[in-house]
């Protein structure tokens, strides 16, 4: 069988973007959605409730697909605290979602009434003593090295990941470095490329990337990376697509003979380096 049959809805429209069978990809995901219209169809009449076809098919599509609204979108390891981002147009009740923190068995279970509202953030608090929802503790769980939060539904379906220091690591890499020619004059679309192998998004704040030949980049606080995604960073442009990332260098930085690029973490740890 295909991987992508095998796919749950949360897994599809995660990467969904990056798959190359897209006709594959719509039809997985019209038999997701229409298997469950029919379960959910069959269960309402079972039990005597009167229901009709389309608004099955409404509140399925909005059982399924509105827990994708929902976003982490921050970690804060100084200040311990982590915030949520409802992306989408309904108020989402996180009552019995889990929220985890590293690898520790560190987790909070969000109880009746937690609301989050359209394009409006939920700030999770490590100390008790917030007001806000928090995990309880009197102790930091956020790593400074690194670490990883993740977000699952009720029925403890991966929602949202998110990575930083270390943690973040083994899934990214330097794909490409895109060098002038040795004809080529314009070094404007000089670029680094950055990639995320992984499903987590990923906080690249202070993170750097430097040359053998003293070049230097640092990305501003708040850059990510998308999961499987990737951003540039060109010698001169400045290219939304890709993360609007420049070395704003009015001349050429990677030299076609042969060069390196590293990418270190906010600590300075290497993550990742590319020779050519």
């Amino acid at each position: 069988m295909d991987a992508i049959s095998k796919m749950s809805l949360i897994e599809l429209s995660r990467h969904f973007a990056y798959l190359q069978n897209s006709e594959l990809c719509w039809q997985r995901l019209e038999h997701l959605i229409l298997q469950q219209c029919k379960d959910n169809f069959v269960q309402a009449t079972q039990s005597g409730q009167e229901v009709d076809a389309m608004s099955v098919w409404w509140q399925t599509c909005f059982e399924l697909l509105s827990p994708h609204q929902i976003q982490i979108c921050h970690v804060n390891y100084r200040d311990e605290y982590l915030e949520l981002f409802n992306r989408g147009p309904a108020i989402i009740d996180l009552h019995g979602w889990k929220l985890c923190a590293g690898d520790r068995g560190q987790s909070l279970v969000f109880p009746r009434r937690t609301l989050i509202y359209p394009k409006e953030k939920l700030t999770i608090a490590t100390s008790g003593r917030s007001s806000a929802p928090n995990f309880a503790s009197g102790q930091p769980i956020w790593n400074n090295h690194g670490d990883c939060a993740t977000l699952l539904d009720p029925s403890w379906a991966e929602i949202s990941c998110w990575k930083y220091g270390t943690a973040a690591h083994s899934e990214v890499a330097i794909s490409q470095v895109h060098y002038i020619r040795a004809q080529q004059k314009d070094h404007c679309d000089e670029y680094v490329e950055i990639a995320n192998l992984g499903s987590a998004w990923i906080d690249l704040s202070g993170w750097c990337i430097q040359g053998d030949k003293s070049q230097h980049f640092e990305f501003h606080s708040g850059a990510v990376l998308r999961p499987q995604g990737m951003v540039r960073v060109y010698t001169n442009l400045h290219s939304p697509q890709t993360g609007g990332f420049s070395f704003n260098s009015n001349q050429a930085l990677w030299p076609h003979e042969g060069g390196q690029a590293r990418l270190l973490d906010y600590r300075n740890r290497q993550v990742s380096e590319f020779n050519w």
